[in-house]
């Protein structure tokens, strides 16, 4: 027997050490995380057998592993741990800790160009941390995010107010780096409005309040784009290649990249264009700046003659354009705002309804005069639900205007190169706008695209008319979009002429007794949108 327990008290000894080994390190992680977050990454990333930890180790670890991947700029991954402890947070009622999980994971899909789920979840963090003050730095980082997302969005006025609030926070959380940041995002904005000497005063302005390099960078870079908008060429260069020189963030030096080549192509100066142009794509960067980069590679290749890398490239900027169109189609952050408002309004009106229930009979009376002018006030926000609403619908009514733009975009990325092209190019240039914007010469593509933008019209023809041609439908199509006869006759490879010949086999075909009756056919399908 005493053998055994001479045996025993060693082992269970190495296991509660063993057992405790990962909390320590995960609190020596948290203590320099603010110091030292390439350190506490480090500590972090080296810590193995994360399944066998307690669930409230494991999910603080999740939570700090995040913490660790954004102070150092990283990728937020993987999901799957803030989505454990977000869970965890849930089910036990931590808010501190929760609404720190609900700011990464609206990050996570916010740097996935998911904004309104990015934007339900800053609300929800918002909601747990706004009687919070002393939380100054979170709230900071919430109200920065929310001020980016509506820059996209094009909300200025909301930025603005988001990004005050953001440097608000961050200077009473004495942060002055993360406060002269959004100093340079106001300024950002007044840029976007077109007022460039106001937005100068704010990079100038948070210039003075910081010498960190990576701001330096990122406010000599605002600088130079500020000054090419205002079309001081040399500023702008001089400001751009000089932020060249300073760290980044994120996407900021594929930034830097596509706004010097749009200098140096302004300046006709094609081989230094193209040079930046290729180069801000080997960086991190968003499908915007991807969109300004291939316009810039299509346009230079033109100028060269070379049309076969024209279309290539010209098909990579619709496919970039396309992902733009459904990022700025999202719902707009202040409507999904003030839904959410409403929502909780109503949520808190329901508790408080039961509270009043079990109140005794003696104010009952009074209850029930509560209860009505709730009701009446609540008709008004139940109109703003459903005004919200309907906004989310009706961007489903955009498609169709969406690829008319799309084809007007394509044709003004190559106005200069159109204008210096012979007749003959100018049909190729034409033909190309269409076939990568509709995908005229892809037969599949086309049917899906026009399936969804004339509700499955080219499927309900080629079943109901085995006769009529592929040609055929595609005049069809071309014609509900209202494109001109002349650009019609292109893309079908026939004389303007011959277009009503066409229509009138069509017309014989779907046993119509007119022309006129063949337009109202067709144009019941754009009138169900």
């Amino acid at each position: 027997m005493h053998n055994i327990l001479r045996i025993f008290l060693p082992l269970c000894c190495f296991v509660l050490v063993g057992c405790s080994l990962m909390p320590n390190e995960m609190k020596s992680a948290e203590q320099i995380m603010e110091t030292s977050p390439d350190s506490a990454l480090h500590i972090l990333q080296h810590i193995q057998n994360v399944n066998a930890m307690s669930d409230g180790d494991r999910a603080l670890y999740g939570l700090l592993y995040f913490q660790a991947l954004d102070k150092n700029n990283k990728p937020l991954k993987p999901d799957s741990l803030i989505k454990f402890s977000l869970n965890y947070y849930q089910n036990h009622n931590d808010n501190i800790h929760l609404a720190s999980c609900y700011y990464y994971k609206a990050k996570r899909l916010k740097f996935d160009q998911r904004f309104e789920d990015a934007t339900l979840l800053y609300l929800k963090a918002l909601d747990i941390i706004q009687n919070k003050r002393e939380n100054y730095l979170l709230l900071g980082k919430i109200y920065s995010d929310m001020g980016e997302i509506s820059i996209i969005q094009h909300d200025y006025d909301e930025s603005l107010t988001k990004f005050q609030l953001s440097v608000d926070c961050f200077r009473k959380a004495k942060n002055t780096i993360e406060a002269s940041y959004r100093v340079i995002s106001i300024g950002k904005v007044y840029h976007f409005q077109k007022d460039y000497r106001k937005a100068q005063r704010y990079y100038k302005q948070a210039l003075l309040q910081t010498p960190d390099s990576f701001l330096q960078g990122f406010a000599f870079q605002e600088i130079g784009i500020n000054y090419y908008w205002a079309k001081q060429y040399d500023s702008a260069q001089y400001f751009l290649q000089k932020s060249l020189r300073y760290p980044y963030k994120g996407t900021n030096y594929a930034i830097r990249c596509i706004n010097i080549s749009d200098i140096f192509f302004d300046r006709e100066q094609y081989d230094s264009a193209f040079h930046y142009a290729n180069k801000a794509l080997k960086y991190p960067s968003t499908f915007f700046n991807q969109r300004d980069c291939y316009r810039i590679l299509a346009n230079t290749e033109c100028s060269r003659g070379d049309f076969k890398k024209v279309g290539f490239y010209m098909s990579k900027y619709q496919a970039c354009t396309d992902s733009v169109r459904k990022v700025e189609t999202q719902t707009k952050s202040t409507v999904l705002e003030n839904l959410y408002q409403t929502n909780g309004t109503a949520s808190k009106t329901k508790k408080y309804l039961l509270l009043l229930g079990c109140i005794i009979p003696i104010i009952v009376i009074i209850s029930l005069f509560i209860v009505y002018r709730l009701r009446n006030r609540n008709k008004g926000k139940e109109k703003e639900l459903e005004e919200a609403e309907v906004q989310i619908i009706h961007k489903q009514s955009l498609l169709i205007d969406g690829l008319l733009q799309n084809i007007q975009e394509m044709r003004n990325s190559q106005a200069v190169a159109y204008k210096k092209a012979s007749q003959v190019q100018r049909e190729q240039m034409d033909k190309n706008v269409y076939s990568v914007c509709l995908y005229v010469n892809d037969w599949n593509a086309f049917k899906k695209l026009m399936n969804r933008t004339f509700n499955n019209i080219v499927s309900e023809i080629e079943e109901s008319y085995k006769d009529v041609t592929h040609k055929e439908i595609i005049w069809s199509c071309l014609f509900l979009l209202d494109i001109p006869n002349p650009d019609m006759a292109l893309i079908l490879d026939s004389q303007p002429g011959s277009l009503y010949k066409l229509k009138q086999r069509l017309t014989q075909k779907m046993n119509l007794n007119s022309t006129k009756e063949l337009d109202k056919f067709l144009q019941r399908f754009s009138e169900k949108r």
